[in-house]
């Protein structure tokens, strides 16, 4: 609990420095820069804290899985933002989160307020691999982002359990 009223703080609260934002460009494929600018602050601050995150799995890491991994870090949740995500959608999300999964699915299809954090939750990992993709990322880094939840490599493990601790 104490984690998710520290995480709450955070977004609301979210800083970042101009540096960071130099680096976190710097850090991507210069077709990228746009997907990771379009992230609202909270994402933004989040996705630099998993990439520092990340930092520290490069010396275990070949050039070009640090690299790929670094990018999905910054890049992971950018498909938040073709659906929109508001601080009382992240917060509603958290708690549903204990609901059964009917209850999640049919509100999800409903026509209400409560639909939409719901797919966003659901389907920001398919919709970021597909802004990735159209912006000409590799093929590792969509897969990453599209698997940022349910991993099946062990890069994606590695991003899920970055992702996690923030």
């Amino acid at each position: 609990m104490f984690y998710r009223v520290h995480q709450f703080i955070k977004a609301i609260s979210s800083k970042i420095d101009s540096s960071e934002i130099t680096w976190a460009l710097n850090s991507l494929p210069p077709e990228a820069g746009s997907l990771f600018l379009k992230q609202s602050r909270s994402e933004q601050r989040h996705a630099l804290d998993v990439a520092q995150s990340i930092m520290k799995e490069q010396p275990a890491l070949s050039v070009s899985n640090y690299q790929n991994l670094l990018a999905a870090a910054l890049l992971h949740d950018c498909g938040k933002s073709k659906i929109g995500n508001r601080l009382w959608h992240r917060v509603f999300v958290v708690l549903m989160q204990k609901m059964p999964q009917p209850i999640w699915s049919r509100l999800e299809r409903s026509h209400t307020v409560f639909a939409t954090p719901l797919k966003t939750a659901s389907q920001h990992a398919i919709l970021g691999c597909n802004l990735a993709r159209e912006a000409g990322l590799n093929p590792v880094i969509c897969l990453l982002i599209y698997e940022h939840h349910y991993p099946k490599t062990e890069l994606g493990r590695i991003l899920e359990s970055s992702d996690n601790t923030h």
